[in-house]
């Protein structure tokens, strides 16, 4: 797993390493999980937020639904659909080359 964290004006490769060897393994790959699975849910959340909506706003999502979608690490597609149709937004994937970010590949769902 290769993550660089700002350091003022430099990046520094080596946080995670320390983080790593003064937190111990598991420790250390359950705290990248767990913010891994937060930012996730954060991304849903702020869109969601910029448009101006409550959970309880979306329409067709109950309250519990909607929270139960921006908790989940994995989403399907169908459910991601869903999601943004309540926000009155469709979903649009990207598909971009390793080499060549100039020419994605647009598919909407």
């Amino acid at each position: 797993m290769s993550i660089l964290i700002k350091n003022k004006k430099k990046f520094n490769p080596e946080f995670f390493k320390h983080a790593k060897k003064t937190m111990g393994s598991k420790r250390f790959y359950s705290a990248v999980k767990k913010g891994a699975q937060k930012a996730s849910e954060l991304r849903l959340k702020i869109v969601r937020e910029k448009l101006g909506l409550t959970q309880g706003e979306l329409k067709g999502l109950t309250q519990s639904e909607v929270s139960k979608i921006e908790g989940r690490k994995d989403l399907k597609l169908s459910t991601l659909n869903k999601y943004a149709r309540a926000m009155g937004m469709k979903v649009k994937i990207v598909l971009t080359s390793e080499e060549d970010d100039m020419r994605p590949i647009c598919i909407y769902g």
